[in-house]
């Protein structure tokens, strides 16, 4: 069963509204019932006290005299006032501060009420020998007071419920508002949609989780442009090949040499396309390791020293050694892609070099040729990546993309330049960091 988080929120604030009226409605009887039980007691200590006292005078006042006492000490008050009874049994004389209340139709010392002067009186009286003392509160004086006191409890409770209600509503505007559009983007999203959401919140953890969302979403977008790419690249590289194949097992008599070149190349291209897709997954950092950069070109060079001769082309180098982290493959990769494509496009005559030198925080790998050049607006493309010099070769198009790709990999900028002196050619500069 699934619940909207909405309704949770809302019932969390009922619940929370309802605790605090049955807080404030509990507190109210109990600090009613514990005034009263306080006021009776105090009457009743009041009383026996009383009590005590004048029958210590054993009749030395007179009731004048005792009259007077109790008016003077016992005054009346429009906030609290007491009605103080003396009540001589033997004599049945009854002595007050308030004029004539009724005689007592109980001579014990109990709790007692009776109605005077127009009100309703509450107390209790106390018995000490034949003196009868009655100690009375005003009930509704009393219960003026006792609301002045209770409001006095209750109010701070009552705002600070209204507090936490309004910071339980914000808390829920804040949580539930972002959650809500957030919800309603992922709705309303199409399948192939994966532009990033729109998280407003001031609140930090639905913020991450926005962001962890977006980078998911950039996540699948870029597997994603990889397949598409990757599905571009097979179809334009297989493309001329498979087309050739064709055109020759068409024919009574196919060129065996074409044939057999024509697959080398597929199976140059498709080994390529699988370099290119593991380097777009990531697979390779977790290998690298301290290697010397000088070592894999003095290699590369050898390994195309003799496609080089058979061109007519100068193959040179000059190299510094340079310890530095990183992939060996790759970087063998690398350097072969980049002397390989000198060595197609540059006609015999020509000369090819590669240096490598020692520069600030790195190191500087160039190649280098007199060959007939690329223009510059082709040049800056070219740094981009995915730009193929021609249609009727292998072309720069997989292997430009391996070597952009192995670059990114080891934290290095590839460019494409114009040669020192200004004349024809082109200067491929690696810049590795140590």
């Amino acid at each position: 069963m699934k619940v909207r988080l909405s309704r949770l929120a809302w019932l969390l604030a009922l619940s929370t509204l309802l605790a605090g009226l049955l807080g404030i409605v509990s507190t109210y009887r109990v600090a009613d019932a514990e005034f009263r039980e306080l006021i009776e007691e105090d009457l009743q200590q009041q009383s026996r006290v009383l009590a005590r006292l004048l029958a210590a005078t054993d009749g030395g006042l007179s009731p004048a005299r005792l009259e007077q006492l109790l008016r003077d000490g016992f005054r009346e008050d429009d906030e609290d006032t007491l009605l103080v009874n003396v009540i001589d049994l033997d004599q049945r004389r009854l002595v007050s501060n308030l004029g004539q209340p009724p005689w007592p139709q109980r001579h014990d010392s109990t709790g007692i009420r009776l109605e005077f002067d127009g009100h309703t009186w509450f107390g209790h009286q106390h018995r000490h020998g034949r003196l009868l003392v009655q100690l009375l509160r005003r009930d509704d004086l009393y219960r003026e007071l006792q609301e002045d006191i209770l409001e006095d409890i209750i109010t701070p409770a009552l705002l600070g419920n209204g507090i936490n209600l309004l910071l339980l509503a914000l808390l829920i505007s804040l949580v539930l508002w972002p959650l809500s559009r957030l919800v309603k983007q992922l709705e309303q999203r199409s399948a192939d949609s994966l532009t990033p959401l729109r998280v407003q919140t001031p609140l930090r953890e639905i913020a991450l989780l926005g962001d962890s969302l977006n980078q998911l979403i950039k996540d699948v977008d870029e597997v994603l442009g990889r397949e598409r790419r990757f599905a571009s690249d097979l179809a334009h590289e297989l493309r001329t090949p498979l087309a050739t194949l064709k055109l020759e097992l068409a024919g009574p008599e196919p060129e065996l040499p074409v044939v057999r070149a024509e697959i080398d190349r597929i199976a140059r291209v498709v080994e390529q396309l699988l370099i290119l897709a593991r380097l777009d997954q990531g697979r390779w950092q977790h290998r690298f390791a301290p290697l010397q950069l000088d070592l894999l070109c003095r290699e590369a060079i050898t390994r195309c020293r003799h496609r080089a001769e058979a061109g007519g082309i100068e193959l040179t180098a000059s190299l510094t050694p340079a310890p530095c982290r990183g992939e060996a493959t790759l970087l063998g990769i690398l350097l072969d892609n980049l002397l390989g494509n000198c060595l197609r496009h540059c006609p015999a005559g020509t000369g090819v070099s590669l240096s490598l030198q020692a520069a600030a925080g790195g190191w500087v790998l160039e190649v280098e040729d007199n060959g007939p050049g690329i223009p510059p607006v082709l040049r800056q493309h070219m740094e981009a990546g995915h730009t193929r010099l021609d249609s009727k070769s292998e072309g720069l198009g997989l292997g430009l993309a391996i070597c952009q790709q192995i670059a990114q990999a080891h934290g290095a900028r590839l460019r494409f330049l114009e040669r020192h002196d200004g004349q024809g050619g082109l200067r491929v500069r690696l810049e590795l960091p140590t």
